[in-house]
This record gives structure tokens, sequence and C-alpha cells, in this order.
């Protein structure tokens, strides 16, 4: 009875996924009708055949295919000195997330990805769910850094929980993109429940932080306002982007959907930046989904680029 209910609880995941804009309430029809087309996904090596199947809508190929497109003839503008990075994981955006992902790894080798994103349906039991089996996309095998998962689980702040992180479309869409911009990086995957408190947020910052050496990098798969006009998400962006350069943790997470889906994927990164000193934090882009073909009928989605780096002034 707990496993079906777990798989009832991905399966509402995956619905909500196939929405233009993951996490918060439940869409219109209208709104469904917008969403990309899905294309094969990653799936996790030695999942159930039931979470294989599922995560695979987790990428659009044809979005993937767009994205190339918008970037040919523009160079890689590397990110000096990035330690973290915030993409979008709705593939709307999907320039931002592999644009952002390629000069990322144009920035310098990276032999570990610290993956972040929100569990938007709350499946699984854990308040930080991971997995330290592989990944299996159309761009290689993404291999786990088992050492440091553990790391993780063996403190109490993360529960090995496959099948959710396979069935969380802010890790396994975009895990295809690490496997194609960073081949042979290794993957510690956290998708991480609402409502965690300063303290929880905290703790994980601080267990991220010694893993964080030259070749690691926190990239946080989040999107950003949502559903409400375009004006009014721009005005939410930018309040969030000001606590963004501030490093204010303790306001992001009394923040709600309308202005980011996860604030604590973005406190845990922030908190983390902190105690690594990188404490500058680079916008690249900001956008919204009706500048990218989407309707704003019923509200717009946001999406939001940058990286947090050392150096003074913010």
């Amino acid at each position: 009875m707990r496993r079906r209910s777990a798989l009832g609880l991905a399966l509402a995941g995956a619905l909500l996924f196939a929405l233009p804009s993951a996490g918060g309430p439940a869409r219109s029809p209208r709104a469904a009708a917008r969403a990309p087309a899905q294309a094969r996904a990653p799936a996790q090596a030695r999942a159930p055949a039931s979470a294989r199947a599922h995560c695979e809508r987790f990428f659009s190929g044809r979005a993937f295919s767009a994205a190339l497109d918008r970037l040919r003839g523009r160079p890689p503008a590397p990110m000096p000195g990035a330690r973290a990075l915030v993409v979008p994981h709705h593939w709307l955006a999907g320039h931002l997330i592999v644009g952002g992902l390629r000069d990322l790894a144009a920035s310098g080798r990276r032999r570990r990805v610290i993956l972040i994103g929100p569990n938007h349906v709350g499946a699984g039991s854990a308040a930080v769910a991971t997995s330290d089996l592989p990944w299996d996309s159309r761009f290689g095998r993404v291999e786990p850094d088992s050492g440091a998962i553990s790391r993780l689980v063996s403190a109490g702040l993360a529960r090995s929980e496959p099948d959710t992180l396979s069935w969380e479309h802010s890790v396994a869409g975009i895990v295809p993109v690490v496997a194609w911009a960073m081949p042979g990086a290794r993957l510690v995957p956290l998708a991480v429940r609402a409502g965690r408190s300063a303290a929880e947020v905290r703790a994980l910052a601080r267990a991220l932080a010694p893993l964080m050496d030259p070749g690691t990098v926190l990239v946080a798969s989040v999107d950003f306002s949502h559903y409400l006009s375009a004006a009014e998400a721009r005005a939410r962006d930018s309040e969030t982007i000001a606590v963004l350069r501030g490093l204010d943790s303790r306001r992001i997470l009394a923040f709600g959907n309308e202005h980011l889906d996860s604030p604590p994927s973005i406190a845990t990164v922030m908190e983390t930046a902190r105690l690594l000193g990188a404490t500058r934090f680079e916008l690249r882009a900001r956008g919204d989904s009706s500048q990218l073909g989407g309707s704003a009928l019923s509200g717009v989605t946001s999406y939001v680029e940058g990286f947090w780096r050392a150096g003074a002034g913010r």
C-alpha cells in the first residue's frame, strides 16, 4: 500500500510537469495545452521499471534542440569563479538551462555537480531526497558521487529515495544537460520538500560546503514567479534578485509561489555560497513565459539565470 501511494504521488508530479510552470497549484486545461512536447529523459539505472518508464517525459528533446538553435552563433560566456548557479527547470526557458550549463562548463572542468531542486508534490517521506543510483540519458550515463551522498545520508540530512528522484522533473529533467555539458561529472542529486526551516537549511549548507572543492559546482534548478501578470512577475523578480544579492536566506524562506517555487533550495545555495565566500551574485538573464511564446491569460512563470562567485560588492 505504501508503494502504491508513493507511485500515486509520483504520477501527480508527472502530470504537473506537463503544465507550463512546474510547481505550485494545479494548472488549468488551457495552461496544460501550452506545455512543450516531452521527449526521452534520463532514467536511473536499476530503478523500478515504473520509475524508468515515466521519467522519460521530463526532458524535452524538442526544447533542447530549439535552445541549441537559439544559442548558435553565441560563443560560450564563461562565469569566472562561479561556485553556484541558478537555472530554470521549465523547458519553455530551455535556452537558459542549456546556455547556463554550457557556459558553466566553459568556466573550468567540473568533476562533480550538486543538483538541487524542489520536490514539487512531496513524493516520498524525506525532507531532502537523494539517490546513489546512476542515471542513463541520451548523452551518456551520469554516475553518482556515492561517497558524498553517503555522507549526507549518514548525517541524517538526506534520505535515499530513488523513486522520488526519478519522478522529480526539477532533477530528472536537468540531468541530460549535465551529461551533455559536463561529461564525466559525478552527480549529487537533491530534491527538497517545501517548509524547511532556517536551521535545516543551515545544517544542509554546512554539510555541502566541505564538498565544494574547485571541481564541484552547486546548481539550483528553480523557477521563479508563478501565476501573476508579466508586470507583477517583473516586480516580484526584482525583489527576489535583491535578496539573492544580499544572501538573505531568511527572507527567501518567507517567500511563496509569487516569488519562486523552491525557497529552501535557493536558501541552501545562498547559505552554502556564504560559507564559501561566494557573496557576489551575477545576474545573467531574466524573463517570463509570455516572452517565450506562452500565454499570459492565467499568469506567467518567470525565470532567472545567474551565479554566485567570490568578489567585493553585491
